[in-house]
């Protein structure tokens, strides 16, 4: 091994100093030549760019592994967000999980290092990097198709929205991408240090046309679906608006279907800010910049990309009610957030105890309506620091839920409301 280390110096400094190779060096296959690397930017970065770079990636992660780890607990653990709109937000919570775990944590330390230290871990963050990524991008789309249909055709059957339609078409995306991946060994020469560095490179074998083909798969065509679904909710919205009276009943319909409309926009814009740069970059601009300066853009760019999975949490947490009220009961230790578990256990994630203690009430079995809602009341703080106030006339809203029996719109707006 020695013995060979010393040929394979000899044929770099011959080919990257000289820029020719002599007769007595070519002891080496003509394999092993190409693994060869001529580099005068080898120099170690600066302790305090290796520690920024760290501090924002660890960063990103805790936070992307831990937002969407409390999403997926609120769908799975709560009966009451048991249904199709969040099947697949739990679907793109999952996506976002493996990315921040798979891909940004071994990712980073080879953009930044340009060595690869996890061995045949290269297989699994290839696949993790783009399958997850596909899927997430594919579920918006499928939210926004099943978002246009709820608007434009509210009576009208969604298939999106069954648990057996949900599995086939989650079991379609995560077949969709995988590609052969191999971690080569190559050898870097510093010609400044005259020196020869081992190192792992975790490549793909795919043409150039593969990154153009996830461009168009990833980005450009769902850019399309969405901004026809949008385009056609909002001229649907402003049918309605026109249209529609001043009545409680159709308000409150528009305003359910509005609020999930416009969290779901904000998904769309946040994921599309985020990979328009990475796409651009790959797909056009990958040759555009100098090796000493590609390096640091590339991370810019890659951090900005990856950090799309730690956004939807925020963003669920602030248009959710739901939501809301299961991130305070999770951080409950912190400082600003206070919230008891019996403020946790009567609010909406679970109505049958609303409900019933609303019988019970009626039935003069158990305290008053003010004392009710003073029990489950609190001045509460957001991650913002903002006082919170829960929902007025909880309690009325229950009782009188069980004297007449609700009309179809008010069963349609009551549906719609529940997928929100």
């Amino acid at each position: 091994m020695k013995h060979e280390m010393a040929e394979i110096e000899r044929f770099a400094r011959s080919y990257c100093t000289m820029g020719f190779v002599g007769p007595n060096v070519t002891r080496i296959s003509k394999e092993i030549q190409e693994k060869v690397y001529c580099s005068n930017a080898l120099e170690k970065d600066s302790l305090e760019i290796q520690v920024f770079v760290t501090c924002m990636f660890v960063f990103l992660m805790a936070f992307a592994i831990t937002g969407n780890s409390v999403v997926m607990w609120i769908i799975y653990k709560h009966k009451v967000m048991h249904h199709g709109f969040n099947y697949f937000l739990f679907n793109m919570a999952f996506a976002d999980l493996l990315i921040a775990s798979f891909n940004v944590g071994t990712s980073w330390t080879y953009n930044l290092y340009y060595d690869w230290w996890f061995g045949d871990l290269c297989i699994l963050t290839s696949y993790v990097g783009v399958a997850p990524t596909t899927v997430s991008v594919f579920s918006m789309m499928a939210l926004s198709w099943d978002r246009y249909q709820a608007v434009v055709n509210p009576l009208r059957k969604r298939p999106l929205s069954r648990r057996r339609s949900l599995y086939n078409y989650f079991d379609h995306l995560v077949h969709f991408n995988h590609h052969s991946d191999a971690v080569n060994e190559v050898f870097s020469f510093d010609v400044n240090t005259s020196k020869l560095t081992p190192r792992s490179f975790c490549e793909s074998a795919v043409s150039g046309g593969y990154d153009h083909m996830l461009f168009f798969i990833q980005f450009a065509v769902p850019l399309l679906v969405l901004s026809f679904t949008f385009a056609r909710i909002a001229f649907a919205f402003r049918i309605t608006d026109e249209v529609t009276d001043n009545s409680s009943k159709g308000t409150s319909h528009t305003r359910a279907k509005s609020k999930a409309v416009k969290m779901l926009a904000l998904m769309v814009l946040t994921f599309m800010f985020c990979w328009l740069p990475y796409n651009l970059y790959h797909t056009f601009f990958n040759n555009w910049f100098s090796v000493q300066n590609s390096k640091y853009i590339y991370l810019g760019i890659y951090w900005i990309a990856m950090s799309s999975s730690a956004y939807n949490p925020i963003i669920y947490c602030f248009a959710n009610e739901r939501f809301r009220i299961g991130f305070r009961y999770v951080f409950r230790w912190l400082p600003l957030v206070q919230c008891k578990r019996e403020q946790y256990e009567y609010s909406q994630l679970f109505p049958e105890k609303l409900r019933s203690m609303a019988i019970s009430m009626q039935k003069g079995r158990g305290n008053s309506a003010k004392e009710f809602e003073k029990k489950i009341s609190c001045r509460d703080y957001s991650t913002a620091g903002f006082p919170y106030q829960p929902a007025p006339d909880i309690v009325q809203c229950v009782l009188s839920s069980e004297k007449k029996k609700p009309s179809k719109i008010e069963l349609l707006s009551h549906h719609d409301e529940e997928m929100n």
